[in-house]
């Protein structure tokens, strides 16, 4: 489900994308993680209706950076306009509202079609790199559902990988294995040569994508059909 238009989003003025452009042009060099997020946290920011700050974007010719994704958004703003050094924009951090019905409804998807994905896992234990389960991941205050990768079955349960770790997560590290029950799944997919099977939040999300947008999302999960 899309955004409705009068829910309110936060819009910043100046655009957030050339306040960090002119930031580290005066740096001299890039900005750090800290830098980036400070920048951000005095930014001057008022809250819009959702098609008043599409129709803002759209006067501006670009769509500015999405604040609650701000280093990975910056990092490639940074390709785009060719800075160098080049910086590990980190994972992409997808918004969603975890109490939406629809949202809710991917959860209730993925664990009634476990028996398919465990047909897609190697039936002897041993992982499959394409193979991913998602799962919520605390760290103190810090909530965030996380896919993790190389996924094989372990009696009922499922283990995998972490590929990537988002900040404020300083007890896991990428490699480390976490076992995931069937009640602590909240999704499953496995990419089979850009074919996505099950994936039931990602579809979800991408239908709140502006029709523009969805291809370059396809890309960049590496999906070129939906089974």
């Amino acid at each position: 489900m899309a955004l409705d238009d009068e829910e309110l989003v936060p819009v910043f003025i100046p655009a957030l994308g050339p306040l960090l452009v002119r930031a580290e042009d005066l740096k001299g060099e890039p900005l750090s993680y800290d830098e980036v997020i400070r920048i951000r946290d005095k930014a001057t920011c008022i809250m819009m209706q959702v098609d008043d700050a599409r129709k803002l974007d759209e006067s501006r010719g670009y769509r500015d950076i999405n604040p609650e994704n701000c280093w990975f958004d910056w990092q490639h703003l940074r390709r785009e306009l060719g800075r160098k050094p080049d910086l590990d924009p980190g994972p992409r951090l997808n918004q969603i509202r975890g109490g939406d019905p629809e949202y809710q409804r991917t959860v209730q998807n993925a664990r009634a079609s476990l028996d398919h994905f465990r047909s897609l896992l190697p039936a002897d234990g041993s992982s499959r790199l394409g193979a991913m389960v998602k799962t919520e991941i605390r760290h103190g205050e810090n909530q965030a559902f996380m896919w993790l990768s190389n996924t094989r079955m372990s009696g009922t349960d499922f283990v995998a990988e972490f590929f990537e770790i988002s900040e404020g997560y300083p007890n896991y590290h990428v490699g480390d294995e976490l076992k995931v029950s069937e009640a602590a799944l909240l999704d499953w997919m496995v990419n089979d040569n850009g074919v996505l099977h099950g994936g039931f939040s990602i579809r979800y999300y991408r239908a709140t994508l502006p029709e523009s947008e969805r291809d370059d999302y396809d890309a960049y999960i590496g999906v070129t059909r939906y089974a």
